[in-house]
């Protein structure tokens, strides 16, 4: 990871139905190390989900430079995100983020660049993300939690009845909104934008007792 000009690291994950956000000051950094290992803990039993092999997970950092305000509209802020399983709940699960061969950031900003001229890309002051948690075949489900990451920001939510919201629904799916205000502490939400959803219930297993997904901003006029 290339350090320069960078101010601190905002790190987010979400992790057996737990949320995290937080910022890491370059100043509290090893420069001498290689590498920054940071440890996320969350309880196997959150009263939601129990954590088991092979829940799934994703964490994102992003650097934020010490210009970024300079930025903040035109540009996207250098992120990397990757997602894996739960491997062992006696010991840590490793992932690694801003690997030489990720190409999250690069593809991201491929998206982003393609848009610059579309004067309809940033009409809006927010960007509205859907997900849909179909549960046809897991229609006992009693009790969820929803979370949703883009750009640093991260919002959660708990179904607590999800009998009533399955009533409400015509096709067995759970659906939730969630509502971004595009311009976030780090930079300006922007299309190309990735985002990182998941939702986790003991009652889907199984396989898993969390499932994540990840998908890229591309409107900002209907939710994506």
């Amino acid at each position: 990871m290339d350090m320069k000009n960078t101010e601190f690291i905002r790190l987010t994950a979400f992790i057996n139905g737990d949320d995290f956000k937080q910022n890491i000051p370059i100043s509290s950094i090893d420069k001498s190390k290689k590498k920054l290992d940071v440890e996320l803990k969350t309880d196997v039993d959150n009263g939601i989900v129990d954590a088991h092999v092979p829940d799934e997970f994703f964490v994102c950092a992003y650097q934020v430079g010490n210009n970024f305000s300079k930025e903040y509209n035109s540009s996207l802020t250098k992120f990397d995100c990757n997602e894996g399983d739960i491997l062992n709940i006696k010991k840590p699960t490793e992932i690694e983020l801003f690997n030489p061969d990720s190409q999250v950031y690069a593809k991201s900003q491929a998206v982003y660049q393609a848009t610059l001229n579309n004067v309809n890309s940033s009409n809006s002051d927010t960007v509205k993300i859907k997900i849909l948690a179909p549960l046809a075949d897991k229609k006992d489900t009693k009790k969820l939690v929803i979370g949703v990451m883009i750009k640093g920001q991260i919002q959660s939510e708990v179904i607590e009845d999800v009998q009533a919201e399955l009533d409400k629904s015509k096709d067995d799916t759970i659906k939730k909104t969630f509502t971004f205000d595009r311009n976030t502490d780090i930079g300006k939400i922007q299309i190309g934008d990735r985002y990182h959803a998941c939702v986790a219930s003991e009652d889907l297993r199984p396989p898993e007792g969390s499932k994540c997904e990840k998908r890229v901003i591309k409107q900002f006029d209907k939710p994506n």
